[in-house]
């Protein structure tokens, strides 16, 4: 299991409209897609972008909108004990939408998440054997933390009104995961099961809970001192209606699956990766809502 490992990718995207646009793929509520990421033994400290694309009214000539959502994001991996892993990171988002009437922009630090999982399984770590397959296990869960803005002014036309379009989502949330990988010589696989619920905010509004997973095959090939490690697999994420004052909002929550893609390059001392998303099946905010895929690059310091 010593090149392979959990990336927390928290690709949070978010949608702006006439209506209330999905919070299946939107904000800083977004769901998280764990990929895969080399020498999981290692600490780390890194940098990544993701660019995300939607278009809400895709045939209507009038309410057509399109969101590009970027954001760079801080991360880091640590060790504070033997089998206790800790996942850190901190966006900072660049957001526009796009209408017939014109181009909004904004922009901000989004929501810090703090994760902590136990390693509960680890054939690799618990024997000094060598072994053909070797499995680990880890569980866990943690909080994302409301240090992005919620906050906007509906009578404002150089802003987007919409809870969705926001950097922040206002609310502290619970976040619970399970992280499975099996290898086998230079093969692998990783599946993940997330679950994050959320509360209510100061203004009364509430994002529809969140369950998502992916599960990724991967192989690993050896480059002089570096190693490659290309993967393919599945995402998917389905969000409840969000509410607001405890009414519930027609317009959100939905499903999406997406195949997803990448590969990752690491030596002793850094690791660098790039991974991409397309929408295979998706029914978001009651079909208004259309994903174009997502993408990212990342790079990290071991040590």
């Amino acid at each position: 299991m010593k090149n392979t490992g959990i990336l927390l990718l928290l690709l949070g995207v978010c949608m702006a409209a006439p209506l209330r646009a999905c919070d299946v793929c939107g904000c800083a509520n977004g769901g998280a897609y764990y990929g895969l990421m080399p020498q999981s033994n290692r600490a780390m400290v890194g940098v990544r972008y993701t660019h995300q694309s939607f278009v809400t009214h895709a045939e209507s000539q009038y309410l057509r909108t399109s969101e590009t959502f970027q954001s760079t994001e801080l991360y880091g991996r640590f060790f504070p004990l033997k089998r206790v892993q800790v996942l850190a990171s901190l966006p900072y988002r660049f957001d526009q939408q796009s209408t017939t009437s014109g181009l909004k922009k904004q922009q901000g630090w989004g929501d810090a998440t703090v994760l902590m999982h136990y390693n509960v399984l680890n054939t690799f770590m618990d024997s000094e054997k060598n072994r053909r397959f070797n499995h680990s296990l880890l569980l866990g869960g943690g909080v994302k933390i409301p240090t992005g803005k919620f906050r906007y002014d509906e009578s404002n036309p150089l802003v987007v009104a919409n809870a969705n379009f926001q950097p922040g989502t206002g609310s502290t949330d619970l976040i619970l995961n399970a992280f499975y990988t099996l290898t086998f010589a230079q093969w692998g696989l990783s599946a993940v099961v997330s679950q994050k619920v959320n509360s209510t905010n100061d203004l009364g509004y509430k994002f529809g809970n969140q369950l998502a997973g992916n599960l990724d095959i991967f192989r690993t090939f050896t480059l002089g001192t570096a190693t490659l490690m290309p993967h393919i697999g599945v995402y998917a994420e389905h969000a409840r209606q969000s509410t607001e004052a405890e009414i519930r909002i027609q317009e959100t929550g939905g499903h999406l699956v997406n195949a997803t893609a990448g590969v990752s390059m690491f030596t002793n001392r850094w690791t660098a990766g790039l991974s991409l998303q397309k929408p295979m099946v998706q029914e978001l905010s009651n079909g208004h809502v259309v994903s174009k895929g997502r993408g990212q690059v990342q790079i990290a310091w071991l040590f």
